[in-house]
């Protein structure tokens, strides 16, 4: 049976989420991702062992559920309006606390009768727990939560008959850092706790007096602010992945390890609990997560990513067998229907790839077992799919939504759902405008394809995602994370990634990211020979702490490659000259001509104001699209959300798209649409016209699926003139013949509020300049020089200040730059300024 019901109908489903977690005030988005539990996860996540070792207990789909490790068998036990996670089994076996995610308004802390199927909240408030862990003796609960300063601190609170018995005691307490570490924050955090089996002590993780990582193993009495009495376990520059578990007998710990970026990937490692030598148990380039013992000692259970999503399996601790506990039959705890989904092409009537949004009766969103269950940087939860799924829902009517990139209009419809019945769907998707076939191609400069995320990405997958969003050219990043490098195995010096060729459409090429804290980061496009060495400076502990070299003299590396260089999430909302100047360097680099491209990560629309400051003085810098998807995170900016339209015409290639990206034929948007032409010249080209000037043909179009608040039209002196939209201001045409009397630069920028199905804060579009010169006359702003004069005094302080210079000559080298560039701002000014006279 299928059932359709008009969009307009659908306009009260509220697929937006509210903000990430607000009680928790540090750790930021890899936080989010490599320590707090998914919801849901479309596979088993985070075992745990019954004690008699017949069950392991997972979370799977928002819900509780125990599994046969024999045969595979799964059974629900929890079910709710939130996502639970974190099993852990009371050591009598008559309780499973577990966690439970309201919408990422928070976290609390749920309990599960196992007899009675009775579930009842522990904690009621905003806050995130995480971790609990029930005592040897089950009297007890560990746990971590935010508290009421926001950082996480570990407490144990005594627990009877499924009801809290006393007070929480705070085993760890909050400390601040010398100064802000990156990506994890100043104060310190104390996570993943584990008995010891007589009780008396906690292993945990701790990055107290670590400069860099999420911390150390520690092993603690359980007794207040217990850290003046913690013994330092082992040493390891980690990323929330450790995941420590001791032995039954007390001696060991296992725990997941990358090696302190010795390795690409996690694997299970077994060390003595009072330290010592590690010992590797597994291998192979996929991740293991999250290993638990079973109670005679002699398996772990752990998550594994080896086929791509996360599933679960046992090691034989003696003898070395892997085993994957394939999920072979489910058993709801509540009646259960199923949806059968096919997306259509408007165009063809085929199956074709797109994002899927969906929302059950009871409010919760659920995934296929086969799709990776996302978050999308608007909250929105979501996966993709190549063109037909199946889901097993709750009865009642539930809403599915299909979006496909910014040139299809979304296609939404209703079902209901019946218990043991099955309900069929087609959702059509028709294009608004075909961008490529006026000649434009969309792509993203930036984009990771793995990063330590729950999901082993592959390049076929990406081209996946890429069309399920309707994206033609990916520019995928190698990149750091601290010591760990990811995907340089698939770097291909500037060619075709050959695994993405067989995914229609969609072309994959390697660059890198550079990313040193200070400066700001990089990307490197069609790096002809080899990735570009060290991937950071300025890195507190490490041998790469000084700020040399500078992005410059990497930048011309890279270009010595042929490589094409963009500074990446530079700016905000604010002037930079105000604050920290964001990415430090980039007035700099855009004077010695060191720097090709300006990328928007987000919708900002104050980062037109330098980019605006640069065309000002007719400096060669290019706009572009990335949006910074990390595209195995679950919980992260979807690809191509922040993209870059190139016009390549007729020959659709890397190579032509590097070219494009070269010349400068570009716009970037979070989903309007534009074609601005000035006497047929596209962006990034430009015109020349007698001294005395004359008259030009400015055209512009703008299309989107998402009403706009305004289209303007950009040039030296700011606004130049503000578009009529269309009826239903999804977009608009304008064609004049406007007088060009001085030497100028001009750009289309649209604006809009947020939309649902655009992962933006906002709709934001803006195109490369086209310049139009008169006679001999130059593009020239005083104003905007002295701008980045006053910038590169700033940061020579910032610079001048920093305490781990290895050595003046450094120093000298760097400042000699800044100088360099400061000559070229001056020489721009007094150009200015002569012009201006005569």
């Amino acid at each position: 049976m299928r059932i359709l019901v008009p969009l307009l109908v659908l306009a009260s489903i509220a697929w937006a989420e509210p903000p990430h977690y607000m009680a928790v005030r540090h750790g930021g988005p890899y936080m989010h991702n490599y320590y707090l539990p998914p919801a849901p996860s479309s596979t088993p996540w985070a075992p745990c062992w019954s004690p008699d070792g017949k069950f392991i207990a997972v979370a799977m789909q928002g819900s509780i559920w125990k599994v046969d490790p024999a045969g595979g068998e799964a059974w629900e036990l929890t079910s709710g309006r939130k996502y639970h996670s974190s099993p852990s089994w009371s050591p009598d076996g008559k309780w499973i606390v577990y966690t439970a995610d309201d919408n990422a308004r928070g976290i609390q802390l749920e309990i599960l009768n196992v007899a009675t199927g009775e579930e009842r909240a522990l904690t009621g408030d905003q806050q995130v727990y995480a971790d609990p862990v029930f005592s040897p003796d089950g009297t007890r609960l560990a746990y971590v939560a935010t508290g009421d300063t926001g950082y996480f601190k570990i407490f144990v609170r005594g627990i009877r008959n499924g009801q809290w018995d006393g007070e929480a005691m705070r085993v760890t307490a909050d400390n601040r850092y010398r100064h802000e570490r990156p990506y994890v924050g100043g104060w310190d955090m104390h996570t993943q706790p584990a008995w010891t089996p007589d009780g008396k002590e906690l292993v945990f993780v701790s990055n107290r007096g670590v400069p860099l990582g999420s911390g150390d193993v520690w092993r603690a009495p359980v007794k207040p602010d217990s850290m003046a009495e913690a013994v330092h376990v082992w040493k390891e520059q980690t990323y929330y992945r450790t995941r420590p578990h001791v032995s039954p007998d007390g001696k060991r710990i296992v725990y997941a390890s990358q090696a302190g970026g010795a390795d690409q990937f996690n694997n299970l490692y077994v060390l003595p609990i009072t330290g010592g030598s590690p010992f590797k148990l597994t291998f192979g380039s996929f991740d293991h997560f999250h290993p638990r013992w079973s109670p005679d000692g002699e398996w772990i259970a752990y998550i594994s990513n080896e086929e791509g999503l996360p599933q679960l399996r046992v090691f034989e601790v003696h003898g070395g067998e892997h085993r994957r506990v394939a999920i072979t039959r489910r058993h709801f705890k509540r009646p259960m229907g199923r949806v059968e989904v096919r997306i259509l092409d408007g165009r063809s009537g085929k199956t074709i790839p797109a994002r899927i949004h969906s929302l059950a009766s009871d409010g919760k969103f659920y995934a296929p077992s086969d799709a990776y269950a996302l978050i999308n940087g608007s909250s929105r939860r979501c996966f993709f799919s190549g063109g037909d799924f199946t889901v097993d829902l709750p009865p009642g009517e539930a809403a599915f939504a299909a979006v496909k990139g910014f040139e299809y209009v979304p296609a939404q419809a209703r079902v209901q759902v019946k218990a043991g019945e099955t309900a069929r769907l087609a959702l059509t998707l028709k294009r608004r405008v075909d961008l490529p076939a006026l000649g434009w191609y969309s792509s993203s400069t930036h984009v990771h394809m793995n990063y330590g995320g729950n999901l082993n990405n592959t390049p076929d997958n990406l081209a996946l995602m890429a069309s399920a969003e309707d994206l033609h050219v990916v520019n995928a990043l190698v990149a750091n994370t601290d010591n760990r490098v990811f995907d340089y195995q698939h770097f291909g010096q500037g060619r075709e990634h050959p695994l993405s060729r067989p995914q229609p459409g969609v072309k994959i090429t390697f660059g890198e990211e550079y990313r040193p804290p200070f400066y700001g980061h990089m990307f490197f496009a069609g790096l002809r020979k080899h990735l570009i060495s060290p991937f950071v400076t300025g890195y507190e502990g490490t041998a790469l702490d000084s700020l040399y070299p500078s992005n410059t003299d990497i930048s011309r590396k890279a270009k010595a490659q042929g490589a094409i260089t963009g500074y990446v999430h530079p700016f905000g909302e604010s002037d930079p000259l105000e604050g920290g100047l964001g990415a430090k360097t980039f007035p700099v680099d855009a004077a010695l001509g060191s720097v090709d491209v300006l990328e928007w990560s987000n919708a900002v629309r104050g980062q037109l104001r330098v980019f605006h400051h640069v065309l000002n003085n007719d400096l060669p810098i290019v706009p572009s699209g990335g949006e910074d998807s990390i595209t195995d995170l679950h919980n992260r900016k979807l690809i191509g959300s922040v993209r870059t339209f190139a016009y390549l015409g007729k020959e659709y290639s890397v190579d032509a798209w590097y070219e494009a990206l070269r010349k400068g034929r570009t716009y970037f948007s979070t989903g309007p649409l534009i074609d601005f032409r000035i006497d047929s010249r596209l962006p990034g080209e430009s015109l020349k016209l007698p001294s005395e000037g004359g008259s030009v043909a400015f055209e512009a179009t703008v299309w989107s699926d998402a009403p706009l608040s305004r289209v303007v039209i950009y040039h030296r002196g700011g606004l130049f003139r503000e578009l009529s939209l269309d009826a239903d201001q999804k977009g608009c045409r304008f064609k004049e013949r406007i007088r060009v009397s001085d030497s100028d630069w001009f750009s289309v920028v649209a604006e809009g509020p947020q939309y649902e199905f655009f992962d933006a804060e906002y709709a934001l579009a803006g195109t490369n300049a086209i310049r139009v010169y008169t006679g001999e006359r130059k593009i020239r702003s005083r104003e905007s020089a002295e701008y980045f004069i006053r910038w590169i005094d700033k940061l020579r302080g910032m610079t001048e200040a920093w305490p781990w210079w290895r050595s003046d000559a450094e120093k000298r080298h760097v400042f000699a730059q800044y100088e360099e560039a400061r000559q070229v701002y001056q020489r721009l000014a007094r150009e200015a300024a002569e012009q201006a006279a005569r």
